[in-house]
Parts: structure tokens; C-alpha cells; sequence
């Protein structure tokens, strides 16, 4: 009998550990390239309509309401993933904002042609970065998804480039190939659900993403972790992807010696990667002992078929349960399944934390929309006695080595849910050795199931977009193109524009460094003033509440401008940045500068007022001589309210103290 208690390390090793990783970024493209509007190239596009990428937080303008079916692909076959889903009956609510929705994402209308500077990126990418080779002919496909995140029942995604053999990066010192890059269109965010009706957001539905897959050639937790680190800071060093929290994401590929390929999908947390690869490798450990044990009982097909649902409400009646007691007094029931030959198998644990009963409850909430389960391996408990349970097992007609489950809601969400936990059951035993599965990551670093595995049915073309070749246009770009790493980058902004290392290591990845870059040799400013700006001046005052949208890389270049034929001071950069970021509506660059600057004042009118100020500190400049230049300093700043430079001042009133002396 194998410990029931899952352990917390595994030898990596020795499981023969194997990890690849898809990772998934936003591309940052305007549907009309250097012609776009002012919002498009701040947000960029979506990958099959000019719609601004913008992920939004307000309320929703309108509501459409669909149920998603499954249909064969080109093969003829309903690809498994798309017939589990199908089972669920679910409907689905989408949410749209009148002015960033079109009735291409509602699929009322076939898409329009590809974005073309998207298409340019995603090739920069691959190519420059990667060494990947592109395809003479790109075709766009139609990959299967029926889970609700997409309004047409698939995602848009074209392979745009395959690996050679020079198509690999260096993660400290080991190389990690690259196989392919493909190009597709981002899906919806997940709102909610309650039972079997989900909601999804469309703002984030079309946008185009990049995805770059790797070879199976991690073999530890942490080479995933700094694989997935390598990519993002090459990816971010373009200036071609968005940035922020859900801009990216990375499904992980795992399997051990003796398990099979599972899929991590739609991890975010960089952090947490580790925890899912070492998690999943102990799952498929423990998953092969538990199917091991629960086989040699003799559970078969056929008993799997004996098992049935039961209303079992009435022997719930006065319990003590407040959440049982409530579903009940509010119509619900408690429908209840005999599981065979599994008593004390439910509560071993597959991942720490994580027991069979667990997924079992998992498997319930994807599946049917259920809250989760109470199983026989964990009661009594939670306000149900040992009463109450005796008589559910007496009402289930359970033996002594059989458990039970129930399912607390809905009358119909508790019945699915029995014949969707049959089902698993028997994939659990048709499999050879463990199901390949799709899985949820979880906070906690463990992850949960979501569907099985999709196959090759998923995948058609897309009858609405021809094949596309990359015409003369694309294929200059590329060839003009030059992408520094970022350490070649860091090194430029110490050796050349004498940064300090601090600020060089936070600009090499920003997705201003080009503007940067822009300014400081065209307008011939200093670099470390522009550095703070970008990195610390903009920061500051999105945190106190402005919308930096406002703040555009023309307001920044005129700024600049301004300062550097001395038309400005330095101290009015803040001041012009946040009134820009504080007003109501997005301003005319020109009309920012003219509303929030502050004249510049004459050598005259600054010694008039040093002049003035002086007189009433002649005391203090004869008893403390140059040292009286502080006092003096600061009041004349305070006057003049930054409509001088602070070097002019400080070289005025010098001057004026040692007139006096």
C-alpha cells in the first residue's frame, strides 16, 4: 500500500522529467502600420479588425447569449476535446463595449484581411530572434475550441515559421530549441460562471498574439522558469509586444519516464512555474500509483456502468450542514453516487493538497457546472454527522470497501455530474498508462483538470482568409531590421549614454527604450533626465491616479524639443506630464505644451529676483558668507516656480553673494 499522503520533492532524474513550454505574448500592432490613428498605435489592433486592443475594466455596453456545439473538422471526426465539452450543455454570455467590439468578434461577419504589421512582428520576431525559417505559404487555420472563450467555436492561428537547426537560445549555457512560431488571435476573458452558464469579456478576444514553442528539452523546475524569463526579456527588447498583467501567458508540456503528455494551460505567475512543473511530475507519479491500486481492486468497465445517481435529499433534511440546509430550503437537492471498491482511495492525495477526491470535484465543476463534492473518505464533516452518513451509504447501498460522492445544487447539475465522473472513470481505464489530459493551473501551484487532450480533428482551414505570402514590403522590413539583445543594449546605455547600471537594467526591457533612444539623439538632452522620466516621472503619476494614455510619445518628443533649445526648464516636465494626465479628455500635444508649461524667464528678470531676495538676507550673507547660498537658493526657486533652470539660479546667486562680499 503506497503512502497516502503525497510526498513534496521528486527526484527529477530518475522520473526521466520532460518539460516544453508555449509561450504566449500580445503583440502590440496597429491595423494601419505607421499610418494608424493616435489610439491605435498606443493600444495597437486586433489580429482581424482594426478594433483598438484595449483591455477594459468598466461596465459592459451589451450582452449576447449563445450555446456553442461541436462539428467534425476536415478529417470527418469531432475531435475529443470539442465532444467533451459538447456534454456540458452549457450557454454562454458574452459581454462588448460599443466602440471596441465589431461584428467580427461576435462572428456576425467574416473577418477582414490579416494585420499586416502584426504579420511583420510576429516574422521580425521569429526570424531575428529565434533563427527560426519562414513558410513560403502561411496558412490560417481553424482550431476547435468549444470551451465558450471564442464567439465562432475556434481561434484563428497560423503557423508562421518552423525551427533548423540553428533555431535555439541559450538558458545558462544549455540551448533550448525553438521549433515553431505561430501567430494567433488572443480569446476571451473569463467573467465568471454560475452552473452551467458562463460569462466571457470580448475586449481581449482578437488580439494578436505570438507563440513560441520550444523542444521537450527542460528537465528541472527552475530551466523551465528561466527559459520562460529568456523568451519574455527577448520578446520585450523588440518594443513589438504590450506589457502588463494577462499579456502573457505560457501553457507547460510535462511528462515523466513512465506517464504521459499533460498540458499546464494559461499560466501567468512567472513565479509559480516551478511549483506547477514539480506538482505535475509528483501528479503523474502518484495518478500511476492510485490507478495501480484502484485497478487491482477490480474496478472494470462494466461496474463502472452499475453506478447510478440517487436523491438522497431527504436523509439531509435537518441536518446541520448551514450550506446543505440552504441549497435545500431553496429547491436544490442532494444527489448522491455509489462509487465501488473505492473506499479510502478518495482521500489519496496526487498532488500535495490535492486528492483524488479533488479532482473528482474538479471534473464536476468543468464539466457540469457543480460547486464541488462531499466524498465518503472526508465525512462526517462540515456540519454532517456520522448519522447522516451512515444513512446516505444505507440509501446508496454501499458496501464496506465502496464509497460515495454528492453533489449539492441543482437537481439536473447533480445527475450530470455522475455521468460525466463515469466518464472519466473510464477514460482513467482505457488509459495506457495515465489520460492525456488539459489542465487548470490553480493559485497554489497544483493544477486541476479541465478536458482531455485535444487530437488532430481539431484543426481546419480557415475558409475566409486566403494564404498568405509576404510580399515585397514585409520582406524589406525584415531585411532593414536589426533587433539588439538586451545585453548588448545594456551595455550601449552604460558605455554610451552613460547611464547608471540601475537605470540601463530597467530600461534595456521597456517598451519605451526606442523612444528613449529617439530622444535623446535627436533633441540632444541628457540621457539619465529622459531615463527618470520614462521610468520614474510617468510611474509616479499613474500611481497617484493619472491616465498616462494621455501622456503620447509626440507630447514626450515636443517636451524634449522644448528643453533642449532651452525653450523649456527641466522642472517643468512633471508639471506639464501630469496636467496632461489629469485632464479629462486626450489633448492637443501643442495645446498640452501652451496650457501646463511655464515660461521661461530672462537672466534679468532671474537676477531681479535674486536681487530682491538677497536684500533680506544681507545678514546672514555677511555672517555665513558663501554659505548663505542655500537659504537664498531655495526661496528664489519657490519665486520663480521653475521658469529657470536650477544651475542658472545657482550660478546668479553665487555671483550676486560675492558682489556683496
Amino acid at each position: 500500500m503506497y503512502d497516502k499522503n503525497a510526498p513534496t520533492e521528486i527526484d527529477y532524474a530518475k522520473e526521466g522529467l520532460i518539460v516544453g513550454l508555449e509561450f504566449h505574448q500580445q503583440l502590440l500592432a496597429p491595423y494601419f502600420g505607421a499610418e494608424s490613428p493616435r489610439e491605435l498605435k498606443k493600444h495597437g489592433s486586433k489580429l482581424f479588425c482594426p478594433c483598438a486592443a484595449v483591455i477594459r475594466e468598466d461596465d459592459p455596453d451589451f450582452t449576447v447569449e449563445r450555446q456553442l456545439r461541436a462539428v467534425s473538422g476536415e478529417t470527418g471526426k469531432v475531435d475529443i476535446a470539442a465532444s467533451f465539452e459538447k456534454l456540458k450543455k452549457a450557454r454562454t454570455i458574452y459581454e462588448g463595449y460599443n466602440d471596441t467590439t465589431c461584428l467580427v468578434e461576435l462572428d456576425e461577419e467574416p473577418i477582414l484581411p490579416i494585420n499586416r504589421e502584426a504579420l511583420f512582428r510576429a516574422t521580425a520576431i521569429a526570424t531575428k530572434l529565434f533563427n527560426l525559417s519562414v513558410f513560403d505559404e502561411i496558412l490560417v487555420c481553424r482550431k476547435t475550441i468549444v470551451d465558450g472563450s471564442n464567439t465562432s467555436g475556434f481561434q484563428r492561428t497560423a503557423q508562421i515559421a518552423f525551427g533548423t537547426e540553428k533555431s535555439w537560445i541559450d538558458v545558462d549555457g544549455k540551448k533550448v530549441t525553438i521549433y515553431q512560431a505561430n501567430l494567433e488571435e488572443d480569446s476571451c476573458k473569463n467573467t465568471g460562471r454560475k452552473g452551467l452558464t458562463r460569462s466571457f469579456r470580448m475586449d481581449r478576444l482578437g488580439i494578436p498574439l505570438i507563440e513560441i514553442a520550444t523542444g521537450p528539452d527542460m528537465n528541472s523546475p527552475e530551466e523551465v522558469k528561466k527559459t520562460a524569463l529568456r523568451i519574455g526579456t527577448l520578446l520585450r527588447t523588440t518594443g513589438f509586444v504590450k506589457r502588463g498583467l494577462g499579456t502573457i501567458r505560457q501553457d507547460i508540456n510535462v511528462s515523466i519516464r513512465d506517464g504521459t503528455r499533460i498540458e499546464i494551460k494559461g499560466v501567468q505567475e512567472l513565479d509559480l512555474l516551478p511549483e506547477y512543473v514539480k506538482n505535475e511530475a509528483i501528479r503523474q507519479r502518484r495518478m500511476l500509483q492510485f490507478l495501480e491500486m484502484w485497478k487491482g481492486r477490480g474496478i472494470t468497465s462494466d461496474l463502472v456502468d452499475t453506478i447510478s445517481h440517487k436523491d438522497v435529499s431527504k436523509t439531509l433534511k435537518k441536518t446541520e450542514a448551514k450550506f446543505v440546509a440552504k441549497a435545500l430550503k431553496s429547491g436544490g437537492s442532494v444527489i448522491g453516487a455509489r462509487l465501488p471498491l473505492m473506499s479510502g482511495l478518495l482521500g489519496f492525495e496526487l498532488e500535495p493538497n490535492y486528492r483524488v477526491g479533488t479532482e473528482l470535484s474538479e471534473v464536476c465543476k468543468v464539466t457540469s457546472g457543480a460547486g464541488g463534492i462531499l466524498h465518503s473518505d472526508e465525512l462526517p464533516k462540515f456540519g454532517i454527522s456520522q448519522e447522516e452518513v451512515d444513512k446516505v451509504r444505507k440509501m446508496l447501498k454501499c458496501e464496506d470497501d465502496d464509497g460515495f460522492f454528492l453533489i449539492v445544487g441543482p437537481k439536473h447539475i447533480g445527475e450530470l455530474s455522475v455521468e460525466n465522473t463515469k466518464r472519466i472513470f473510464k477514460i482513467w481505464l482505457e488509459s495506457d498508462p495515465l489520460p492525456p489530459e488539459v489542465r487548470a493551473p490553480r493559485p497554489d501551484g497544483t493544477s486541476g483538470f479541465l478536458r482531455p487532450l485535444p487530437g488532430k480533428a481539431r484543426m481546419y482551414p480557415e475558409t475566409d482568409s486566403p494564404p498568405l505570402v509576404l510580399d515585397d514590403d514585409i520582406l524589406h522590413r525584415l531585411e532593414i531590421l536589426k533587433i539588439e539583445l538586451p545585453e548588448d543594449r545594456l551595455e550601449k546605455y552604460i558605455k554610451k549614454y552613460k547611464l547608471p547600471k540601475d537605470l540601463a537594467e530597467q530600461l534595456k526591457n521597456h517598451p519605451s527604450n526606442l523612444l528613449f533612444e529617439e530622444i535623446v539623439e535627436t533633441h540632444k538632452v541628457p540621457a539619465t533626465l529622459v531615463a527618470t522620466t520614462i521610468l520614474s516621472t510617468i510611474v509616479d503619476i499613474r500611481r497617484k491616479g493619472g491616465n498616462t494614455d494621455f501622456i503620447t510619445d509626440e507630447l514626450l518628443n515636443l517636451v524634449f524639443e522644448k528643453i533642449g533649445s532651452g525653450e523649456l526648464p527641466t522642472s517643468a516636465i512633471e508639471g506639464i506630464l501630469s496636467g496632461v494626465a489629469n485632464a479629462k479628455k486626450a489633448m492637443d500635444e501643442q495645446e498640452a505644451l501652451e496650457k501646463f508649461s511655464t515660461k521661461m524667464m530672462s537672466e534679468d528678470e532671474v537676477m531681479a529676483v535674486v536681487e530682491k531676495i538677497g536684500e533680506q538676507f544681507v545678514d546672514v550673507i555677511t555672517q555665513k558668507q558663501m554659505g548663505a547660498m542655500g537659504t537664498i537658493m531655495g526661496k528664489v526657486m519657490a519665486e520663480i516656480q521653475g521658469a529657470a533652470e536650477g544651475k542658472v539660479v545657482s550660478s546668479m546667486v553665487r555671483k550676486y553673494i560675492q558682489s556683496k562680499l
